[in-house]
């Protein structure tokens, strides 16, 4: 197992992370070298999201927002392939391309070449062409982007590229200011492997991002905007949602470790957004709302960690109705075809507010009040 070392205070522009050795007797520092280099190959199998997960998301501590993967290793019409296609939040593609060692020009004209072939697929004819890979690709793909603003026949007007290296040649980066000026949106990621104690490690930074304004969607912070309702997946243990419910929590987990992505999650919910927890495979299984939230970071090992050091990230809500048993859940065909609320595809994912009016209206027939 790969550990993955993510500064607390994310990765910035321009911040570049080295590994040093320290010689505690001469005090001498010199830059690590790690005698692990892992495969291009490998290292896209670490970003992925696990062969049997139910999420389709990109590590967010790596790449420090959220991006859906389309495919890896998928062809152009070429027979060239790409090492991960995914969409961010705002419907753009990524083309996201690895070097196990350098990256230097020429790179980048390969990702250019793998943007160029995916661009003639826009909106609705990306999701069938794609769809190839997936057949519930358009819902996944409704599921991820939730309430925002951007519709199916909006992906992939723009196009991004993301490099990851060891190292790069600065030369690059005079190619990533031009093509930041065309608007195509160009990163550079450097991770550092290295081995301690027979444990492997990667360290991430960002070295050069030369990204359009209009790639981030306006957001402010979280105690300024108002509450909104979202689907919060708690993921699918029977023993584990009776005892989210009993406690009256909601979890994540991601690295446990402060700073993560899962306490950002639960930090970013305010007093009066709405949940709606969700469970894979069952559905919508009951709603409830924050009160005065308390956020907590649990000790491996402790009374309340009951998933072997796993879900530390806890925060209070105040649930209002809920199923007993996961399978009298709401499944998510039901949910679609009557409400047009798509399944999550992420932890927490907003929900359009009158849809959702609608569905917690049923849960109150349907499912038990608590308390």
């Amino acid at each position: 197992m790969v550990s993955r070392v993510i500064s607390h205070d994310g990765i910035t522009k321009g911040q570049l992370r080295v590994i040093f050795k320290i010689n505690k007797r001469t005090s001498e520092i010199k830059i690590y070298s790690s005698s692990w280099t892992p495969k291009e190959l490998d290292l896209e199998k670490y970003l992925l999201p696990e062969r049997d997960s139910d999420e389709h998301i990109l590590n967010p501590e790596v790449f420090k927002e959220d991006l859906f993967v389309i495919k890896n290793q998928v062809r152009t019409k070429e027979g060239k392939r790409a090492d991960i296609l995914a969409l961010d939040k705002a419907g753009n593609a990524v083309i996201i391309e690895l070097k196990k060692d350098r990256g230097q020009l020429g790179v980048d004209t390969q990702a250019l070449q793998y943007l160029a072939a995916f661009s003639s697929y826009q909106g609705k004819n990306f999701i069938r062409y794609f769809s190839k890979y997936s057949e519930t690709l358009e819902d996944d793909i409704r599921g991820f982007l939730g309430d925002s603003n951007v519709q199916l026949d909006d992906i992939n007007r723009n196009s991004r590229i993301i490099l990851m290296a060891q190292k790069f040649d600065r030369s690059l980066y005079s190619m990533g200011k031009w093509l930041g000026s065309c608007g195509v949106a160009f990163r550079c990621v450097e991770y550092t492997p290295f081995e301690i104690n027979d444990e492997y490690f990667f360290g991430f930074s960002i070295a050069f991002d030369e990204s359009p304004p209009s790639i981030y969607p306006l957001s402010f912070q979280s105690e300024l905007r108002t509450p909104k309702y979202f689907w919060h997946n708690i993921g699918g243990k029977q023993e584990w949602w009776t005892y989210l419910v009993k406690k009256g929590q909601i979890s994540t987990g991601f690295s446990n470790e402060p700073g993560d992505e899962g306490e950002r999650i639960l930090n970013s919910y305010i007093e009066g957004d709405t949940i709606l927890a969700y469970a894979s495979r069952y559905g919508a299984i009951g709603w409830g709302e924050i009160e005065k939230p308390k956020y907590k970071l649990l000790a491996p090992g402790s009374k309340e960690d009951k998933l072997g050091g796993t879900h530390l990230h806890r925060l209070n809500i105040k649930w209002r109705n809920v199923v007993e048993k996961l399978e009298d859940g709401f499944s998510a065909s039901l949910v679609r075809n009557e409400f047009d609320i798509y399944h999550p595809v992420s932890t927490s994912v907003s929900v359009d507010d009158e849809k959702a009016k609608r569905l917690i209206a049923k849960m109150k027939k349907e499912f038990p009040q608590v308390g």
